[in-house]
């Protein structure tokens, strides 16, 4: 199989790649940009201040020919949830040649896929930090070292392969959460241990998009570890007199994924839908899998009075569901090894109803809406958005609303907050104390 994959990456970059090489190659061309400022996030329930730091970036790009390469570097020094320090992050940078019919990048790059505004349940390429706290919600995505080539034989048809060969989780932080899941109980995360870097461990992805007058339709496939990911119990601990410490730690699983995106403009309006069915293996035994889902967001989008409204609705159908059920209270349960079992079954349940919630596959079915506003005030220098978002099936909630005024064509100012919550337990009752809060940003691009 890995023999076969190199020679069809070389059969297309010879085919499609040499025929477009110039005999007048003209200068090169290079650009230089960047931002430097400070940001803030805080006033939440458990941090008066999340986050605060200053940062810097800087974006170079140069292309020669058919010859390019891109680069993003970020810097970033101050204090996040608690601890100070400096975090050195490069966004992107990646080389690519690219023809009429054939481009091949290879490096960390940022791929997006989807149609909706905030889920996308095509998304599975890229993770993200989900505890980036800031007034651009973008700053939250990861890119990826990957080999990326797109064929294009047709101006309305596209084929994309990724081959990504390590992996590389979304970021999360729910050591910071206060969960009491069991009375005695004393939770705690440890680091997580990656798959090794292997040809059976690299992630494979494929898009076919065409986009028509009438319609842009695409077909996502993907396989390979999911970025999102849940957590098995590493350690069950005893500290005397009566208290248990329990250890989690993340672990990682792979999937199939199948997706359809598709948006219709019909008339001032756009439709848009994204669906995946997402296929996984030893659910059963495994309490960190998720079962096989169908994940589903159907959207539509219009102007009105010149604010533009989007309104979509969230599903996800869980396949083979089981409720969690917990274990009974054993009569003699001053016997120690009796005690032990009931101790291990009720960790087992609490920690598999915790995933569960992470997957959104506590109830065999799930139903959300979300409502997002955006609006332009005195020609694009103030604008505001507002979301809205609330699940029907768990009745957790989240509103965000950010206003970004550009003092000039260099230097802007953001400021808004968020707000989550949800019934106790719940996810967004756990993450409501620390990721709801006020947020202030100032930035000056060059």
């Amino acid at each position: 199989m890995k023999t076969k994959l190199i020679n069809i990456l070389l059969l297309l970059f010879i085919g499609f790649g040499l025929n477009a090489q110039s005999f007048d190659e003209p200068e090169p061309t290079y650009t230089l940009n960047g931002f430097a400022g400070g940001s803030y996030f805080g006033l939440s329930k458990s941090f008066d201040i999340s986050s605060a730091y200053g940062e810097f970036g800087l974006q170079a790009t140069g292309q020669k020919g058919n010859a390019r390469f891109v680069s993003d570097l970020r810097v970033r020094s101050g204090s996040f949830f608690g601890e100070t320090k400096t975090i050195i992050q490069l966004k992107e940078a990646f080389a690519e040649y690219s023809s009429n019919y054939f481009d091949i990048s290879i490096g960390k790059i940022i791929v997006k896929y989807g149609k909706a505004t905030s889920f996308n349940p095509t998304d599975n390429v890229c993770p993200k930090d989900y505890f980036f706290l800031s007034a651009d919600i973008e700053d939250m995505q990861m890119s990826n070292f990957m080999l990326k080539t797109n064929v294009k034989p047709a101006n309305w048809l596209n084929i994309e392969l990724l081959a990504i060969p390590f992996f590389t989780p979304s970021i999360y932080r729910y050591e910071l959460f206060d969960m009491d899941i069991m009375d005695g109980v004393d939770v705690s995360f440890d680091q997580y241990e990656l798959p090794e870097v292997s040809f059976e461990n690299m992630s494979f992805s494929a898009r076919i998009g065409a986009e028509f007058s009438f319609a842009d339709i695409s077909l996502t496939g993907f396989h390979g570890y999911d970025p999102f990911y849940g957590f098995r119990v590493k350690n069950i601990g005893f500290v005397p007199p009566m208290s248990v410490s329990l250890v989690n730690q993340a672990a990682f699983y792979k999937k199939n994924s199948l997706g359809l995106n598709l948006s219709i403009p019909a008339g001032s309006w756009l439709l848009t839908g994204e669906a995946a069915f997402n296929h996984t293996e030893d659910y059963k035994n495994n309490i960190y899998i998720p079962n096989p889902d169908l994940y589903y967001v159907a959207g539509i989008e219009k102007d009105i009075f010149g604010v533009k409204i989007i309104g979509e609705y969230i599903g996800r159908y869980v396949f083979d569901f089981k409720k969690a059920t917990s274990p009974s209270l054993p009569q003699n349960l001053l016997d120690p090894l009796v005690f032990g079992n009931y101790l291990n079954s009720m960790v087992a349940f609490e920690t598999g109803k915790f995933n569960q919630k992470i997957f959104n596959q506590y109830y065999q079915t799930n139903h959300a809406t979300m409502v997002t506003f955006h609006k332009d005030f005195f020609y694009e220098t103030l604008t505001g958005d507002l979301s809205l978002y609330y699940n029907f099936t768990t009745e957790e909630k989240l509103l965000r609303a950010a206003v970004k005024w550009k003092l000039s064509d260099e230097l802007a100012i953001s400021g808004g907050g968020q707000f989550m919550n949800g019934p106790k337990e719940t996810i967004y009752d756990f993450a409501g104390s620390i990721m709801s809060g006020v947020f202030l940003s100032m930035k000056y691009s060059f």
